[in-house]
């Protein structure tokens, strides 16, 4: 009886340490890390040579119950394709602010070299002449237009002149946007005048004066 009663003390000792109610000193405690959240702050983009009007910002996030939403800002403004634009979330209202928006739709202004007022006049022989601006340049000669067109890859404005004559290819470099280069070459009884710029234009020219002025849109 009593090798009985302790081989069965024994049994109860040994299920004693699988009791799920006794402390256990070497359970590792596992803890979910916490989430690390990218908070939105900034965003940058630009838009290509041939945008001139924003017209609205489609704004997409998630929502709680993990679907996604749509809000359109209307915008509806000019815009120059060669700025930077931000979209910018705020947490504190500045003084100087007009705006109680949360967030703000802002662009950056390139830093510019010239004012819009500089004007750069470039002279060839005694028949050819420009006076280039922004976007506005003024041809100033007395030989009669041909024709006009316009090339891409890159983007270029050709003018054709009538006048017998013969020189070498002449080139001129402006830098002054949109207006990057300008191109002279002789051809059969005309040269042919090309304009490079920067990017996608809509153009006008028209003889003004005797002169011929080209603007871009």
């Amino acid at each position: 009886m009593r090798i009985f009663t302790l081989f069965l003390l024994l049994g109860v000792l040994c299920f004693a340490r699988d009791n799920p109610f006794a402390p256990v000193e070497n359970i590792t405690k596992f803890t979910q890390p916490a989430k690390q959240e990218n908070h939105f702050k900034k965003v940058d983009f630009s838009l290509p040579d041939s945008a001139r009007i924003l017209k609205k910002i489609d704004v997409y996030y998630q929502n709680l119950d993990g679907s996604i939403s749509r809000r359109v800002v209307k915008v509806d403004r000019k815009i120059d394709w060669h700025d930077d634009f931000r979209l910018v979330y705020k947490k504190e209202l500045k003084e100087q602010e007009e705006t109680n928006e949360s967030t703000q739709f802002m662009t950056k202004k390139p830093q510019q070299n010239q004012s819009q007022n500089d004007i750069k006049i470039f002279k060839y022989k005694d028949f050819i002449a420009f006076k280039v601006g922004k976007k506005r340049m003024e041809i100033i000669t007395k030989d009669s237009k041909i024709r006009d067109f316009m090339v891409d890859k890159p983007y270029k404005i050709v003018v054709d002149f009538k006048r017998d004559t013969n020189f070498l290819t002449k080139s001129f470099q402006v830098d002054m946007p949109p207006f990057v280069k300008i191109v002279l070459g002789n051809h059969n009884n005309y040269y042919r005048v090309a304009i490079e710029l920067d990017g996608q234009y809509i153009y006008n020219i028209k003889k003004q004066k005797g002169d011929y002025i080209i603007t871009l849109k």
